[in-house]
């Protein structure tokens, strides 16, 4: 019974994988157009982005983009704009909230420094994170704070995937 298991998991496994291969399918960082994509990326200039939570962002950009540190002499830069909002929901009779969201809006341009005009590529990235207010003022304001740093990853991961794929499409390089 078990070897029938086993012959029928690895036969799924075989055709899902030929069905991979046939739809075109092609993971973005591998082989030597992978390499051409972390190639432009790494020669991506990150503008500043305002507040403490762009600073953030900024980071978690130069992490994913940059990992090996900022371009010398870059090809393209990036600039993004980041806005937060608050909304405090769940209230309860004595009219305290008990659950509140933050909601983040990130707006994206990516030029060449060739031109400085010319926009590549851009975008909006947008998450809604929630937190508990709880009784402590510490413990809200740390349930906040990691709400904000999730969104923040979020939006980061959501950029980089974002610019990846376009160098990919346009073959840029």
């Amino acid at each position: 019974m078990s070897f029938r298991n086993a012959v029928a998991n690895w036969a799924i496994v075989g055709i899902v994988a030929l069905l991979c291969a046939g739809c075109g399918f092609q993971p973005i960082y591998s082989g030597r157009q992978g390499a051409v994509i972390q190639g432009d990326l790494s020669a991506t200039k990150i503008e500043v982005i305002e507040d403490r939570t762009g600073q953030l962002l900024h980071n978690e950009l130069l992490n994913l983009i940059n990992p090996k540190g900022r371009p010398q002499t870059p090809k393209y830069v990036l600039t993004v704009t980041l806005n937060e909002t608050k909304q405090e929901l769940a209230v309860k009779k004595s009219a305290i909230a008990t659950r509140a969201n933050l909601i983040f809006r990130a707006s994206f341009v990516l030029k060449t420094t060739l031109t400085g005009s010319t926009t590549l590529v851009s975008g909006q990235s947008r998450i809604t994170t929630s937190y508990n207010i709880l009784a402590g003022e510490f413990a809200t304001l740390a349930a906040e704070k990691d709400a904000r740093q999730r969104a923040v990853h979020e939006i980061a991961a959501n950029i980089a995937n974002r610019l990846a794929a376009h160098f990919q499409l346009s073959g840029a390089g």
